[in-house]
């Protein structure tokens, strides 16, 4: 399953708490469409519960849930943190 690294899972509790929304809302990974004929991609946000079909799982605190479309591709990924120009950011690091 998807993992989540230390500093991302904190980096994505204090923006949910920052943002106001439920402790007990999941992070959830789904593919994305795109309007303008672009290549899928991946959508990052919060949910108040699982869909069905997610994996589920805790990780460093965070509930996450990841979507059946998304689950095999991202099995051996991780969510971490790259700093560019003194900012952080969420990035997808592929699996071996």
């Amino acid at each position: 399953m998807l993992t989540i690294t230390r500093p991302a899972a904190t980096m994505l509790i204090a923006t949910r708490d920052q943002e106001g929304i439920p402790p007990d809302a999941s992070l959830r990974v789904a593919s994305s469409t795109s309007s303008n004929g672009d290549a899928p991609g991946i959508t990052v946000g919060f949910v108040d519960e699982p869909y069905d079909g997610d994996q589920v799982g805790t990780v460093h605190g965070l509930s996450l849930c990841v979507a059946p479309e998304v689950a095999a591709v991202l099995a051996t990924a991780a969510i971490d943190i790259e700093h560019q120009d003194g900012e952080a950011h969420l990035v997808l690091v592929p699996g071996p």
